[in-house]
């Protein structure tokens, strides 16, 4: 009886078997199919950020655009304080003509509505004081108090539709150093046409959309564009930054997620007949082998954590910092690397590939990708690496160890060859309709991304420092458009000159020690000689126009370790007694077929400095309108390769030429 038993129990074995791997395989799959839709969700969602950053992106581009031109005429009525409603006109139909995302632009001194443009259907809103609205009172005190501007709304039109308004604060900046406020200037903004410039749209690529943060509260913000009920119901979020505030913007498919990804049904299937066809064989193996014992091995999945590496390099490929999540993937322990260059780490070959990505993404000033090979105690080891900008002259290198993922290959270029196309149109679209007046913004998106992305891997003097930087390019900005809006009302006969005897060195100090800082950004030697009693007759701020343009321009031809110098000396030109200011560098110089076509408005063009520096081609001709308007001339000199001299000569006491110390040796007759 228990011989027939033990006999039973060996013929059961084989079934024992084979139920026992179609549980274990049942259970695998189950499991399986509910990682693989975890993934699969978290793939989704995360296709879907791209698309949202993307379109995130452009509604930021499209706003920023516009909020700029109140920007632009706050800079100029706080030159101009006593400016004309006429002359606001010919402003503000500079700017939005042709422009159908805006319905009009208004100026308000003292918070009362003064002008608007167009002011047709829009009558009635002359004198009305913003402080008094209720709906505009808080917006404007904030406004004023943070002295940012602010973007409201969307509000409903008169006319039909709904607008953003954004509000800019005006600040005296000619007759007061204080700075007192002067009013407001706005612009309000169709909403429809702003998203739909930014192609934002209710229903795209399977997904539905939906905007939030009224008047810039973010999530706190009530649902102005799209379906309400999208942000209860697990969506993708990313938010529109604002210069105050946020929007949210919110999407899901418009199944529902759970539809969405409940599609894996067949393969479930698949794999359950499998498992019963696998268990049959199993049964069928095992009665044939019954006597051969064999061990049975539990499977593990294991999850590989992505390690990664973070460097910040210099322009020159020195090591500046170095942070790590596995110190084994480190090719030398970190006191031997920092403060090395890395052809003093590295073979030549590798050396070249690394200092060839970070000048590329420095000045290209974009994300850069490689992948490369490396022998670390050794094991050979893949990393993929993205290099992207932090300053104008250093990068971060964040290199991932993909040694078990180098399947993933193909699918990490294709990302990267979709994101440099969208980046090539990107560039491509603001070159043709801002004619590279925008450049700085990217510089500045480019700051507050890292900002937001790093925010907690920086100290505070990291911080601080993209935060100046980002201040800095917003400041040149603010130059470049007041220079263009100085060669617009010039061109139109509005320039009114107001002359006086001016110190060179005393008056523009501030100015050449701006300039001097934007030189060392560039390692460039910047060499102030002018003298300290060098007294012009002129306009203060035509004459800074000049010089920062100038000076700019030396700065953007000169290559690192190069000079710049300006310097004054007295002159006699034509019987009369002049200041000369000649700014010279030993930059690239001027090739001679265009020396003669420099300040011709129909050969102008804008060429790249030595580091891809961008320009609107005007400056030149600024300089010369602004020059011979206050009854001066401008000179150039200039050697190919060698470097390049510009001058200039403005009146002055006939009396201070005879005084100058340095009367026999800087005279002379032009």
């Amino acid at each position: 009886m228990k011989k027939r038993n033990k006999i039973s129990k060996k013929k059961l074995l084989p079934f024992i078997y084979a139920f026992a791997t179609f549980i274990i395989l049942f259970i695998l799959t189950i499991s399986y199919t509910r990682y693989a839709k975890g993934q699969w969700e978290k793939d989704e969602r995360a296709n879907l950020y791209d698309l949202m950053t993307s379109k995130k992106s452009n509604l930021e581009k499209a706003l920023y655009s516009r909020i700029y031109y109140t920007r632009g005429v706050a800079a100029y009525v706080g030159l101009n304080p006593d400016i004309s409603n006429t002359e606001f006109n010919e402003l503000a139909k500079e700017y939005i003509k042709n422009d159908s995302v805006i319905s009009s632009m208004a100026l308000s001194k003292n918070c009362v509505l003064n002008a608007i443009f167009p002011l047709k259907n829009h009558e009635s809103a002359i004198g009305l004081d913003l402080l008094k609205h209720p709906e505009r009172k808080e917006i404007v005190e904030k406004t004023i108090e943070t002295r940012l501007t602010f973007v409201a709304g969307p509000v409903e039109l008169v006319e039909g539709g709904s607008a953003f308004v954004s509000y800019t604060p005006i600040f005296n900046k000619k007759y007061n150093e204080l700075n007192d406020f002067w009013g407001v200037t706005d612009i309000v903004i169709k909403k429809d046409k702003l998203l739909e410039e930014a192609g934002l749209n209710n229903k795209e690529a399977g997904f539905i959309f939906s905007l939030r943060g009224y008047n810039g509260t973010g999530k706190n913000g009530s649902v102005f564009w799209g379906d309400a009920s999208i942000f209860n119901k697990n969506p993708v979020i990313t938010a529109i930054n604002l210069p105050i505030g946020n929007w949210e913007l919110a999407a899901i498919p418009i199944v529902g997620w759970d539809n969405y990804l409940d599609q894996d049904k067949a393969l479930l299937t698949i794999l359950i007949i499998s498992i019963f066809i696998i268990s049959l064989l199993i049964l069928i193996i095992s009665k044939a082998l019954l006597k051969i014992r064999y061990n049975e091995r539990e499977m593990k999945a294991i999850l590989n954590s992505i390690d990664s590496v973070i460097v910040e390099f210099s322009f020159e490929g020195e090591y500046l910092n170095i942070s790590y999540t596995n110190k084994d993937l480190l090719y030398l322990p970190e006191e031997e690397i920092i403060g090395k260059n890395i052809f003093e780490i590295f073979n030549k070959k590798q050396a070249t590939q690394f200092k060839n990505a970070i000048e590329k993404c420095v000045n290209e000033q974009r994300l850069v990708n490689i992948e490369y090979q490396l022998e670390i105690k050794n094991k050979q080891y893949w990393f993929s690496a993205r290099i992207t900008p932090k300053s104008k002259n250093t990068v971060i290198l964040n290199a991932y160890d993909i040694t078990e993922k180098k399947q993933q290959e193909k699918l990490l270029i294709e990302s990267e060859q979709k994101l440099k196309k969208l980046n090539e149109m990107k560039d491509q679209f603001f070159s043709i309709i801002a004619h590279d007046l925008k450049n700085p913004l990217g510089s500045q998106k480019a700051l507050l991304d890292l900002i937001i992305e790093e925010y907690d891997l920086m100290d505070d003097e990291k911080r601080i420092n993209l935060l100046k930087a980002t201040q800095k390019s917003s400041e040149q900005l603010n130059h470049l458009l007041t220079d263009l809006l100085k060669w617009a009302m010039s061109q139109s006969g509005k320039i009114i000159l107001h002359k006086n005897t001016l110190n060179v060195g005393k008056t523009f100090d501030e100015l050449f020690e701006q300039l001097g800082n934007m030189a060392k950004l560039k390692d460039i030697n910047f060499v102030n000689a002018i003298a300290k009693n060098s007294i012009i007759i002129g306009d203060p701020d035509l004459t800074a126009i000049v010089l920062r343009n100038l000076v700019s321009n030396a700065i953007k031809f000169t290559e690192r370790k190069g000079q710049v110098k300006i310097y004054s000396e007295s002159i006699f030109y034509n019987g009369k007694c002049f200041q000369k200011i000649t700014i010279a560098d030993n930059g690239i110089g001027i090739h001679p077929d265009k020396l003669n076509n420099l300040f011709r408005i129909d050969k102008t063009e804008s060429v790249p400095g030595t580091e891809n520096e961008k320009g609107t081609g005007l400056g030149l001709l600024l300089c010369q309108e602004f020059i011979e308007k206050q009854g001066g001339k401008i000179f150039v000199e200039s050697t190919f390769g060698k470097g390049s001299e510009f001058s200039f000569i403005l009146p002055t006491s006939q009396s201070f030429c005879f005084s100058n110390e340095n009367d026999g040796s800087n005279f002379s007759s032009n």
